[in-house]
């Protein structure tokens, strides 16, 4: 919006420029409106876009316009408006091809992705979607950050829209690294040097403790797979060398039992989580995860206030009390002063617990004499393929490794769909044929579109119309083994489109420390001028008419699920202290006492 100003500015002051010659021809009083016009052009995109030392040349082009203003002869009147010209294009330079230095459009951005968003988005009854409530509760509020330029709060503000819409296709992506992991850095906290997981006990414990050895450690930036080491100092306060031992030394470990934070029960914190660092569809999933996020918040601050000692006029340092039972069976507290921004920590700690065995997509490994384990991280065989709908070569290719396990005895097959991405349907098909019953299977039916409305028709029920039904033929090649589906919340999209399509064969379990995501529809990405979102645009029917695999009103999961796998002190062990995937041993160990579940 500022662009647009700045233009009319420029034009007005080539216009003053040109005046000069004109007033001697038409002398009228008149013509002082348009020497002040610079100025009420600039009153104007000051209430509207802020003060800014960058519209400095505009600042100076309107006193000089209105100083032309009593200029007597027209060579003074043109040279003093050439040089406003000149510092109007001074302004419209840096606002213009200097990005850091550019005024961002948040609420443009708003306004352009509500808009599209309020045509397009597919599940808006589904979801309970009311968009007038979201526009009156959102648009002041980015109104507000587009005049304070807060690209933090600008962030916090996306995070907590798109978590409106409990649809892990809805997303936002900022468009310039560097302010996007600054923001990450002061959205979620900062680090008292651990994070907090809720065991099935209903207890609460702690993980990733700072000072131990396959934990998170502030000092170690060989764990910072998102780069976070390159802009992590400014975070560090200058005593996190001398601190980060805190907690170790009081005696708290991995799986220590955690009782209160800052003097309160933890789950009391539960309902200042105004927005997360992911969707959680599944309300049974969003709350595994809640516990995380508490770590963050410090004595006396809210929900992702973040202190960075860079910033701060005093060297004094946010703290956190917590409260924990020691190896004696008592209460004890310790007062834990920041170390770090959170953010790195909580990633670490939520990849820990959800990424997926570290081998390529589609690669095997061969776990004990009965057992092996297929690694797929995303619905991808090859770009080529990817961009059609033919998957026979991967197909024959799974065939032929399929039977070749089959022949050497192998009995169960582990598929890690663990922080699956995405991807190809038709990858999941020419999967799910090999191991589905013989015979025709239906996937789901396209819906039917307005070509008139470019909208997707729903009949009077309020039910999409339904159109071209996709199915495929099963081959039941493992039909006398056992398979286990591991997954996740990072489970989602065509990672959910599997787990749907095979978890319902009758030799196939779904296990995982939470449930698939459940989001299946296909995506719209929007590009803003600043960022991008991203959103559910075409719908996936079931044959019953209703929309595929998606959370309703009630965030409950709607793919299967046989057995929850319960997070304990020896997970915690197993994952912080050993480095070991405890989570795929502890599937494979389940074959030995397999049941298949009622899908609930």
């Amino acid at each position: 919006m500022e662009i647009s100003f700045i233009i009319i500015e420029l034009l007005v002051t080539v216009f003053i420029f040109l005046l000069a010659g004109i007033e001697e021809k038409f002398a009228s009083n008149k013509w002082r409106l348009v020497y002040a016009t610079p100025f009420f052009i600039l009153i104007i995109m000051t209430i509207v876009s802020g003060f800014s030392i960058y519209y400095t040349g505009l600042y100076i082009a309107a006193l000089v316009c209105m100083v032309s203003l009593f200029a007597g002869k027209k060579n003074v009147k043109r040279t003093l408006a050439g040089a406003g010209i000149i510092c109007v294009a001074i302004s419209f330079a840096f606002v213009l091809v200097i990005p850091e230095r550019r005024k961002h459009a948040y609420l443009d951005d708003f306004e352009k992705a509500f808009t599209i968003m309020q045509e397009h988005y597919v599940l808006d009854r589904e979801k309970g979607i009311d968009f007038s409530a979201l526009y009156k509760k959102y648009h002041p509020l980015f109104q507000e950050v587009d005049k304070t330029q807060d690209h933090v709060e600008n962030y916090k503000l996306w995070q907590r829209y798109t978590g409106e819409f409990y649809d892990g296709h809805v997303g936002y992506q900022m468009k310039r690294e560097d302010l996007f992991l600054d923001a990450l850095m002061k959205s979620y906290g900062n680090d008292y040097g651990l994070s907090l997981i809720r065991l099935s006990s209903g207890e609460y414990a702690a993980v990733n403790v700072e000072g131990y050895e396959n934990s998170y450690n502030v000092t170690n930036d060989e764990k910072d797979d998102m780069g976070i080491y390159r802009i992590k100092n400014e975070f560090l306060s200058e005593t996190a060398d001398c601190d980060r031992l805190t907690l170790k030394n009081a005696g708290i470990k991995n799986g220590t039992i955690i009782t209160k934070w800052n003097g309160k029960p933890i789950d009391e914190y539960f309902g200042e989580l105004s927005y997360y660092f992911e969707q959680y569809p599944v309300r049974e999933n969003e709350e595994f995860y809640q516990p995380v996020y508490v770590a963050g918040i410090g004595m006396g601050m809210n929900y992702g206030e973040t202190c960075v000692p860079a910033d701060e006029d005093n060297n004094a340092s946010p703290s956190a009390e917590i409260t924990f039972i020691n190896d004696d069976g008592i209460e004890e507290t310790v007062t834990a002063l920041s170390l770090c921004a959170y953010f790195p920590r909580m990633y670490d700690t939520i990849n820990r617990l959800d990424a997926g065995t570290n081998i390529s997509n589609l690669e095997w490994q061969e776990i004990d004499e009965e057992t092996v384990m297929m690694r797929i991280s995303e619905m991808a065989y090859d770009q080529e393929t990817y961009n059609g709908a033919d998957y026979t070569e991967m197909t024959d290719e799974l065939r032929k490794q399929v039977l070749d396990y089959k022949a050497k005895g192998i009995k169960n097959i582990v598929i890690d769909l663990r922080s699956n991405g995405g991807g190809s349907p038709y990858f999941v098909e020419g999967v799910a044929c090999l191991f589905a019953p013989e015979g025709e299977h239906s996937v789901y039916y396209s819906a039917v579109i307005n070509e008139d409305t470019a909208s997707f028709e729903r009949d009077e029920d309020g039910m999409y119309k339904k159109g071209h039904l996709f199915t495929y033929q099963g081959e039941n090649l493992w039909a006398d083994g056992k398979i286990i589906l591991l997954v996740n919340n990072h489970c989602v999209s065509a990672g959910d489109d599997m787990t749907y399509v095979m978890g319902d064969f009758p030799n196939v379990k779904v296990m995982g420390t939470t449930r698939s995501n459940s989001s299946c529809q296909t995506v719209k990405v929007v590009e803003l001028s600043s960022s991008s979102i991203s959103f559910s645009a075409v719908p996936n029917l079931l044959p019953s008419g209703e929309v595929a695999i998606d959370t309703y009103t009630d965030h409950v999961g709607r793919t299967p699920f046989d057995e929850k796998i319960p997070m304990t002190t020896e997970l915690i062990s197993g994952i912080f202290d050993k480095g070991d995937d405890y989570i795929l041993q502890y599937v494979v160990d389940s074959f030995t006492d397999y049941e298949k579940g009622d899908n609930t």
